[in-house]
C-alpha cells in the first residue's frame, strides 16, 4: 500500500500542471490556464521563439505593418534583432506568468503602449498582431497535422490575448473565437501583399531564430526549418523560397516527437518566457529598463 501511495504521490508531482489545469475553466481562468499551457507543459524556449518567429513574419506580410517596423532599414528588428525579439518575449512573459490583470501584468502593458505611442500604429494593425498571437499556437500544428492542444487550451489562450488587447486599449475585438479567426483571414486577403520591408525584417527574424539555436555551419538549415512553420502562402508574399520535402518532413517529425514528449515526460517547474528571455536584466527586471528606447537630442550647449 505504502508503494502504491508513493507512487502515485510522484506520478501527482510530475504531472502538477496538468492536475492543476484539470481543475480550471478555461474561460474563467483563462489566464492561469494560458500560463500553465504556454510557459510550464509548453514553454521551452525554442518552441516559444518558433512560434513569435512565425508570428511576426504573418504581421511583416503586411506592408503598412512592415513599414513601421523596418523604418527604411534603421528599425530595432534590422539593427539589433536579438534585444528586440527577447525584449517582447520578456513582455509576454510578463503577461502570462502573472497574469495580464496583475499589478505587474498592468505595469507590462503600459510601458508596451509607452513603445508603441510614438508609432503611427492603427487599431486594425494592433488587432492583426493580437490575431497572430492568438492563433498561431493552433495554427502551426494543425497544417503539419499535429494536435498539440485542446479545444479548452485553444480557448483559454485566445481568451487570454482578447483580455490582452482590452488592457492595451484596443477597441473592436472580435469576441469569439471563430469571429476573430474569420477576421484574421479577410484581414489578410484585403492586405496582405509583398514589401521590401516586409521581406527584409522577416528574413532578419528567420536569420536570428537560427543563429540563436543552431551552429553558424547549420545556421542555413536553421532557416530552412523555420520556413516549414510559416507555411508556403506567407512564404511566397514574402518572397521567401519553399523548403524542400525533405525539410517539411523533418520538421513534422521532430515536432510530432516534441508533442508526444509532452504528454509521456514530467511536467516542467513553474517557468516563465520572462525567466529565460530576459536573464540578461537579472531577475525580476524593472520594466522601465526592458524594451526600445527612443533616441533623444543631445542637450544645447551655451
Amino acid at each position: 500500500m505504502k508503494s502504491k501511495s508513493f507512487l502515485s504521490s510522484l506520478r501527482r508531482r510530475a504531472r502538477w500542471a496538468r492536475t492543476e489545469q484539470s481543475t480550471l475553466d478555461a474561460r474563467l481562468d483563462h489566464e492561469r490556464m494560458t500560463h500553465l499551457v504556454a510557459e510550464v507543459r509548453f514553454g521551452d524556449p525554442v518552441l516559444a521563439a518558433a512560434l513569435y518567429t512565425v508570428a511576426f513574419c504573418r504581421q511583416m506580410a503586411v506592408p503598412s505593418i512592415a513599414a513601421v517596423v523596418h523604418r527604411n532599414g534603421h528599425g530595432p528588428m534590422i539593427k539589433d534583432g536579438r534585444k528586440r525579439n527577447d525584449d517582447t518575449l520578456v513582455f509576454f512573459g510578463e503577461f502570462m506568468k502573472n497574469g495580464y490583470s496583475s499589478e505587474r501584468g498592468k505595469a507590462a502593458i503600459a510601458r508596451l503602449n509607452e513603445i508603441h505611442a510614438p508609432f503611427p500604429i492603427t487599431n486594425d494593425q494592433s488587432l492583426y498582431t493580437l490575431a497572430s498571437l492568438s492563433f498561431e499556437a493552433d495554427r502551426i500544428p494543425s497544417e503539419l497535422g499535429i494536435t498539440l492542444l485542446t479545444d479548452d487550451e485553444k480557448l483559454a489562450n485566445q481568451l487570454f490575448w482578447h483580455g490582452v488587447g482590452v488592457a492595451m486599449g484596443l477597441h473592436d475585438i472580435p469576441g469569439y473565437y471563430d469571429d476573430f479567426w474569420q477576421w484574421m483571414l479577410r484581414y489578410e486577403r484585403d492586405n496582405w501583399a509583398h514589401s521590401a520591408g516586409g521581406e527584409a525584417v522577416a528574413r532578419a527574424v528567420l536569420d536570428d531564430f537560427a543563429a540563436r539555436w543552431l551552429t553558424r555551419h547549420l545556421k542555413p538549415l536553421g532557416f530552412k526549418a523555420a520556413t516549414v512553420l510559416c507555411g508556403d502562402e506567407l512564404l511566397d508574399v514574402l518572397h521567401i523560397e519553399r523548403p524542400s520535402a525533405a525539410v517539411r518532413q523533418a520538421v513534422k517529425f521532430a515536432l510530432r516527437a516534441y508533442a508526444l514528449a509532452r504528454r509521456l515526460l514530467p511536467d516542467s517547474k513553474d517557468r516563465s518566457w520572462a525567466d529565460h528571455f530576459g536573464a540578461s536584466y537579472g531577475p525580476c527586471p524593472h520594466l522601465s529598463r526592458v524594451g526600445y528606447k527612443p533616441r533623444t537630442a543631445n542637450p544645447s550647449v551655451s
